[in-house]
């Protein structure tokens, strides 16, 4: 998939850092100053309409990601990882591998939790999701990158910010930073995918190729956005 959605907008439209999105984020937005994390999902990239994209991968690594790796190489394409804490340890060379191609490593909880209720009313679980997954990609962040956040399925409270932002370490992320493209599957009045979702393709039996179009309509008609896939799945 990553093969086509380069050869629609050229290596060179493509936006992989996510630190190029928040950059025109007006300074009065964050209070105070260094409290980064947002009362709900930062749902507006701005990179609609721009022919730029920002290709991001959840919930690896995985063993499926050293391929994934190998073809945006290929490409000279740099992508955004939002990886799963606890699945970091067992793929090290991977990790360094994506540090050292200059990927963008970024945190997507410990064990993929839907940040519901229940951590609203447990702030210390929480804090030990997103603190335990810093802890796990610190060795793999690049000196100079942002520390940027996506709550798994999107799930995520105003509470959730004000418990964060009190911490001395995680007050420092980025996020929720939510998706433009992929996430979920449409179909126009004739029957045709107008968007896909590769999470949810193989349970309606779509192929690679059309859950592939179904992702390129939907950039067509966006012009750009930040993409949502997984590396999680061959």
């Amino acid at each position: 998939m990553p093969l086509r959605l380069v050869s629609f907008l050229g290596t060179a439209a493509v936006t992989t850092a996510l630190a190029l999105i928040f950059m025109t984020l007006p300074a009065q937005r964050f209070e105070p100053a260094n409290a980064y994390f947002q009362e709900t999902n930062i749902y507006r990239s701005g990179l609609q309409g721009t022919k730029k994209l920002a290709l991001t991968f959840d919930d690896g690594p995985s063993a499926h990601t050293a391929e994934l790796l190998d073809t945006l190489a290929l490409h000279k394409v740099r992508a955004t990882f939002f990886v799963v804490g606890s699945r970091v340890q067992h793929y090290p060379e991977v990790m360094e591998r994506m540090m050292r191609d200059g990927h963008v490593i970024a945190n997507h909880s410990f064990t993929h939790a839907r940040l519901g209720r229940r951590y609203a009313s447990q702030p210390e679980l929480l804090i030990t999701q997103i603190g335990a997954t810093n802890d796990a990609i610190a060795p793999y962040i690049r000196p100079g990158q942002g520390l940027y956040f996506r709550a798994p399925y999107g799930v995520w409270r105003k509470v959730h910010a004000e418990f964060l932002n009190q911490d001395p370490t995680l007050k420092y992320y980025v996020g929720p930073v939510y998706w433009d493209v992929g996430g979920d599957i449409s179909y126009d009045d004739e029957g045709n995918l107008r968007g896909a979702a590769d999470w949810d393709c193989w349970s309606q039996d779509l192929t690679a190729d059309q859950c592939g179009e179904g992702y390129l309509r939907e950039i067509r008609r966006k012009k750009g956005g930040v993409v949502l896939m997984h590396d999680i799945r061959q």
